[in-house]
Order: C-alpha cells, then structure tokens, then sequence
C-alpha cells in the first residue's frame, strides 16, 4: 500500500512489491510524458533494497532541458491524479506528485524531473546506487531515518533535514571530497 498524508512520516518494512509498482507507473509516464523525457529511474529509500521507507515512490524523471518540462500535458497529468507542485521552488528540478486522495493530500508518487545526465540526476542514481552496493551504508541511512521518524512524526521537513548531512556525506564521495563515509 502507498501513500502518506501531508506531513505524516511514517517508515513501513521493505517489499519487493514496490519495484512492480515503479514499473507500472514508469509504463503510465511514458504513455503521459514520454515524448518529452529521457529516461525514467526509481530512487529513493524505496529503491535501495532492504531498508524501511516511507511508503512513497521518490520517480526521477530526466529531460533534455528543463523547458521540455514546461511541455508536460498538466491536463492529462491531472487526469492521473498527478500535479506540478509549482510552490516547491528547487533550481533545476521541477516536482510533481501523485495523490490517492487529494481531501486528504495522501500522496503515493514523487516525481523529481531534471536535466537527464545532469548534476542533480547523477546525485541521485549516485546515492541509490552507493546505498545498494553498500548495505551497511544503507543500513546505517535506515537507522538514522528510523530516528528523524521517530523525533519528526508529523514534520517531513524536519524529517528530511535530519537527513541531510548524511546524504550529502554520501553526495561528497561521488565528487572524490571525502573517500570513506564515517
């Protein structure tokens, strides 16, 4: 089962089931958006093996440019239940999110669209797939997410902040500014 309501943070066990679901709603993009994008990736704590997530699929979407995500038929999007957060300002990097119930904002569905092969999409499959490769990384990340979970049950912001420094510790390694995580 996907989805969060807003602000709730909550950390459910990891399933395979939620590869099958990044399939099938890779398979809807791409009918929806597909002649504007690049590629299609999942990441996110649902896409490193054998950690808990929040039960929400972090979708990285990656354009040409990031005018082709202007292009984006907001109609039939809205049609999928998904919607352009335009209040979420991050520079090179639009969002978008999918929601089971929109009285209730329960989003089941993140999607980040960048710049294929760009800074932020290598920053993302980079720590996706460090996580992988490393599982005691990523168990140390799910400790530690356990814990922001834990303080932050009704704040994702402050979730996410708690977050942070890790994340970026693991970004420092992709750019050779740090060799080993700590």
């Amino acid at each position: 089962m996907l989805g969060l309501n807003k602000d709730v943070v909550k950390l459910v066990e990891h399933t395979n089931n939620w590869k099958k679901l990044f399939k099938v709603e890779k398979s809807l993009l791409n009918s929806l958006v597909g002649e504007h994008v690049v590629d299609i990736q999942h990441i996110g704590s649902t896409a490193i093996d054998g950690i808990a997530a929040k039960p929400l699929l972090d979708i990285l979407v990656g354009v040409r440019s990031m005018g082709d995500a202007q292009k984006f038929d907001k109609h039939k999007l809205k049609e999928a239940n998904i919607y352009h957060l335009a209040r979420v300002q991050i520079e090179g990097k639009e969002v978008f999110a999918k929601f089971s119930n929109l009285e209730n904002l329960t989003k089941t569905h993140v999607l980040h669209v960048v710049e294929y092969g760009g800074d932020w999409w290598q920053k993302h499959i980079f720590f996706r797939d460090y996580l992988n490769d490393h599982p005691e990384v990523a168990k140390q990340y799910e400790v530690l997410k356990k814990e922001m979970a834990e303080a932050f049950p009704t704040n994702e912001r402050s979730y996410a902040e708690g977050k942070k420094d890790f994340v970026d510790r693991i970004i420092l390694l992709r750019e050779g500014e740090i060799d080993v995580i700590r």
